[in-house]
């Protein structure tokens, strides 16, 4: 453009960022949070390069007063062209991220109207010079293997980007899970199993513990922040479901990590604090939960938790934090005592790398040492450290009390339920039972097993479900978290709540097992 060596080397440059922009798109390996900041500087610098050459072309034309030639006209042409290119891209990038396969697309024909741009004007400059002709043999050869390679990979590497989803062990009652972007609505039911392998053990407090596990090559697994996954554990010789939020960023690739804390009498969190050493393998399903941050719909969120609560806020955080995303975010983290805070170097990290992000700590037992806050969650601690209390979205995550106590105040300020997000941590909770004998409401059918059993009245389809054998996956017990979700193909089922059913769910005649009641027979789809 500016017809020098040195305008030719900043073309060059121009189109080898717009090109490694878009390489760093297609990988699906590797860490992502270092890619994307590496994109968005090359990004940065690509603008820079291009307002700049925009410039100098300008002056070049203005001085032209007997019409442009036909490569002047093809060159402003093309320049144009990249104008509306870059803001849409941008425009995406900053408010519909999840759009992936429109921001590559974008990328792409940037890339090529680049090429474009530069190779009208510095093409022939290359030609007309002796640079080119003073070039080793050697260095020919190189070039034109590596551009082999390079077209070679990312031919094949689209090839394969999506690989099929793998069939779940037997006993896993054949779910399966579509490879798709975070963010992407999933089959409804559909889950995939994984084999983890512990790689890591780091201890957060006195009775908490984060466990990595590496993730296998190639499985397209992509969770939305906040979701969790369902565990099979092998405790004493025995199989144990439990389901962990992911506390890790989901843009992590290689691996997933949890937070385990222990709980008295608690068998897989004893085990999981006392006993797992690394190399351990174990398989998980899922992700699975409706309890998400979503980037295209909230600008503002605020985040209450208490004791292990945290660990989904903390998946969500570190999401924000990865792709330096504007979303104004307030915590409110509420333990026992200072001994209880989970991820408190963490936080700290996160206050100063995040743009709007502001934390409160608040301890129910204060010792002599702790200068923080103190109490309980009230309508004015909430109304004193959130700013448009009422265009915020509310995550909800800990003890029964303390979700109660949250829902109550945030309904008493005028909050709708669409804007209160839960997660509960719920364990097995006793069978509903009446005094005398129970009686016989129906059948229980089991389509795919082929198999049936009585029902009892006062029953939930899960509890009939476990005394009869038949592996349902569980977590909150509440109805809350959407794990138990199963199809009705006949008959009626009264449920306590569908808070953890989405709409497409409720279409398709799911129901929650843990809250779901019937009274005559019914045919599930297991």
């Amino acid at each position: 453009m500016i017809g020098s060596n040195v305008g030719v080397s900043l073309g060059i440059l121009f189109v080898a960022i717009a090109g490694i922009n878009v390489w760093l798109m297609l990988r699906t390996t590797g860490n992502r949070a270092l890619q994307i900041r590496i994109h968005r500087f090359g990004g940065y610098l690509f603008l820079t390069l291009f307002f700049a050459m925009f410039f100098y072309m300008s002056k070049r034309v203005s001085g032209v007063s007997h019409g442009l030639s036909i490569t002047i006209v093809i060159h402003s042409a093309l320049a144009f062209l990249l104008l509306p290119l870059l803001f849409l891209k941008i425009l995406i990038a900053r408010r519909y991220r999840h759009l992936t396969g429109a921001l590559f697309a974008l990328g792409l024909a940037i890339f090529i109207v680049s090429f474009l741009l530069v190779a009208i004007t510095s093409f022939p400059v290359l030609w007309a010079s002796d640079i080119l002709g003073n070039i080793p043999l050697g260095v020919d050869i190189s070039v034109i293997a590596l551009a082999v390679v390079v077209s070679g990979t990312l031919f094949f590497r689209r090839a394969t980007v999506a690989p099929p989803a793998t069939a779940v062990q037997a006993g896993d009652n054949a779910r399966r899970q579509s490879v798709q972007a975070p963010g992407a609505l999933r089959q409804p039911g559909a889950r995939k199993s994984l084999l983890l392998l512990l790689s890591r053990i780091q201890d957060q407090t006195h009775d908490a513990r984060t466990l990595r596990f590496l993730l296998p090559q190639r499985e397209g697994f992509q969770p939305r922040p906040g979701q969790f996954l369902t565990f099979n554990w092998i405790v004493d010789g025995k199989a144990v479901a439990r389901s962990y939020s992911i506390c890790s960023s989901p843009l992590q690739t290689g691996y997933i990590e949890i937070t385990a804390k222990r709980a008295e009498g608690g068998c897989v969190s004893v085990f999981l604090n006392q006993q797992a050493q690394i190399g351990l393998t174990v398989e998980a399903r899922g992700p699975s939960g409706q309890f998400c941050f979503d980037e295209s719909r909230h600008d503002k969120i605020v985040l209450i938790a208490g004791g292990s609560g945290i660990t989904p806020m903390m998946g969500m955080l570190r999401y924000i934090d990865d792709l330096d995303l504007a979303t104004e975010v307030r915590l409110f983290y509420f333990v026992r005592t200072p001994r209880d805070i989970i991820f408190a170097s963490e936080l700290e990290r996160l206050r100063t790398s995040m743009r709007n992000f502001r934390y409160l700590v608040i301890v129910g037992k204060p010792d002599s040492g702790w200068t923080g806050n103190t109490g309980h969650l009230s309508r004015a601690l909430l109304e004193n450290h959130v700013s448009r209390i009422h265009s915020s979205t509310f995550f909800v995550c800990g003890p029964q009390g303390l979700m109660d106590s949250a829902c109550n105040i945030l309904h008493s300020l005028g909050i709708p339920d669409a804007q209160i997000l839960r997660e509960s941590f719920g364990g097995k909770s006793p069978p509903s039972s009446t005094p005398g004998p129970r009686k016989t409401a129906g059948k229980l059918v089991f389509a795919r097993s082929r198999t049936s059993c009585d029902l009892l009245e006062g029953q939930t389809l899960l509890e009939i479900a476990e005394a009869n054998g038949i592996s349902i996956p569980s977590s909150c017990r509440q109805g809350e978290c959407g794990t138990c979700a199963v199809q009705v193909l006949s008959g009626r089922v009264r449920m306590e709540t569908e808070a953890g059913l989405s709409p497409e769910r409720k279409e398709l005649g799911y129901v929650l097992a843990c809250v779901a009641r019937v009274d005559e027979t019914v045919t599930v789809n297991l």
